[in-house]
Order: structure tokens, then C-alpha cells, then sequence
């Protein structure tokens, strides 16, 4: 009897360390060192220090804009003559302003154009003419190549040294960019159409050609006597026949 209790003894001390073997193991991985535990507890710590710079330096961001913005509302525009700034007379005109115009659309323009600032381009022909009573201006003409169309300019006399060249036979006049106000019928003069220049500046210079001796053209009027004297000659025989 006491044989059987010492063996149940042993094999219930055999189970019960068995089971603290067993035991051991889950418990280390439970306490461990710490580090498992610890590295949770970084990145969490690391993801939250993240989100308050994020936010920190949107809100910086935000007030910098605000800041900019006031600053730009509260700045004055500069003025037109502010040292730096320059204005080019000679600019061509841009799809921004409706005063590009063709000689030949002033020649035959409307109440549409009166008293509208236009800008034209034109070859200068003839002379200058003088403005009875006033010194201080003249009239030029200024000419479309391409299809004859005139212009009469009345522009202050100061400006004429800007012509080198006034077209006429043996010549091309200077071309002249020209922008001022449309008159179609002048009220200053005697209501003829015109052009008061405010801006006056050369595109290209003029030139002296001399005239070429073509023979090609006498031909028409070298036919033209010829048939002239054959029809003189028939109507000088008819007339003694008819005697």
C-alpha cells in the first residue's frame, strides 16, 4: 500500500514539473525583455510626433499665405512713370485694342471710325503742305502700296525730319507708322477727313531710284501711231476716189 502511494507521488511530482516546463516558455514570451512591446510602443509614439509636424506646418503654411496675400492687397501699384518703367511708341498694335486700321478702310470709312485713335502704315508721297495760321503743323499724305488708298496726316512739324524721302517719280517715300485720332470730317478743317497724329515713327526709309530705259515701254504707243497712220492713209484714199 504505501509502494503504491509513493509511486502515485512520484508520478503526480513528474506531471506537476512537466507542466512548469511547459509553463515556461509561454511565460518568457509573455514578459520577455520588453522589446516587442517596446517597439509597439515607439512607432506609435514616432506616428503621433509625425502628425503634430504635419499639422504644425500646415498651419504655418497657411498663415505665410494669409500674410502674402495681405501684404499684396495692402501694396500700392506703381506709377506709370516709376523709374525702370518705359513706354515704346513705335509698339504695334495687339488683338487688346481695335485701332489697327488700313488706309483703304479710312478712305472709305463711316461714321464707324469718327473720332476713333487709329493706327496706320503708309509710304509718304508728295510734299509736305503748309497749315495757313497755324506754323507749328503741316499736312503729308501717306500712300497704301498695295492699293493706291491715301491718308491725308496733319502732324506737327517738329516730326517732318523723321521723312528722308517723299515719294514721287525716280522715288519711295519713307513709311511712316502713324497713330492718332480720325476725323471724317474734321471740324478744325474745313471738314475734310484726316488723321491728327499723336505718334509718328518711321518703318523704313526711303530711297532714290533712278529710271531704267525700257524699250518694252513704247511698244503701246508705238502700235497705237501705227494704226493711226494706216487709218489716215485710208481715209485719204477714200476722199480722192470719191472726187
Amino acid at each position: 500500500m504505501r509502494g503504491n502511494m509513493n509511486t502515485a507521488l512520484r508520478a503526480a511530482c513528474a506531471a506537476l514539473i512537466a507542466l512548469i516546463l511547459c509553463m515556461a516558455p509561454v511565460c518568457a514570451f509573455a514578459d520577455g525583455d520588453g522589446s516587442s512591446a517596446g517597439a509597439v510602443s515607439s512607432s506609435d509614439s514616432v506616428s503621433s510626433a509625425d502628425k503634430k509636424d504635419v499639422a504644425k506646418a500646415r498651419v504655418d503654411a497657411a498663415a505665410a499665405d494669409s500674410d502674402a496675400a495681405s501684404g499684396d492687397a495692402d501694396a500700392s501699384p506703381e506709377p506709370v512713370d516709376a523709374p525702370g518703367n518705359s513706354v515704346d511708341d513705335g509698339q504695334t498694335s495687339d488683338n487688346s485694342f481695335l485701332y489697327d486700321a488700313a488706309i483703304g478702310d479710312l478712305a472709305g470709312a463711316d461714321s464707324y471710325y469718327d473720332k476713333q485713335t487709329v493706327q496706320v502704315t503708309g509710304e509718304v508721297v508728295g510734299e509736305a503742305i503748309s497749315v495757313t495760321g497755324d506754323p507749328d503743323h503741316v499736312w503729308v499724305v501717306l500712300r497704301d502700296p498695295g492699293t493706291g488708298s491715301t491718308v491725308t496726316v496733319f502732324l506737327r512739324r517738329s516730326e517732318l525730319h523723321k521723312i528722308d524721302v517723299f515719294g514721287a517719280y525716280g522715288s519711295t517715300g519713307t513709311t511712316l507708322r502713324v497713330r492718332g485720332q480720325f476725323n471724317l470730317a474734321c471740324s478744325q478743317h474745313e471738314g475734310e477727313s484726316d488723321v491728327h497724329a499723336q505718334v509718328v515713327s518711321v518703318v523704313s526709309e526711303g530711297s532714290q531710284h533712278a529710271d531704267e530705259f525700257d524699250i518694252d515701254d513704247f511698244k503701246p504707243g508705238a502700235v497705237a501711231l501705227a494704226i493711226g497712220a494706216v487709218l489716215a492713209f485710208v481715209f485719204w484714199r477714200m476722199r480722192e476716189r470719191s472726187r
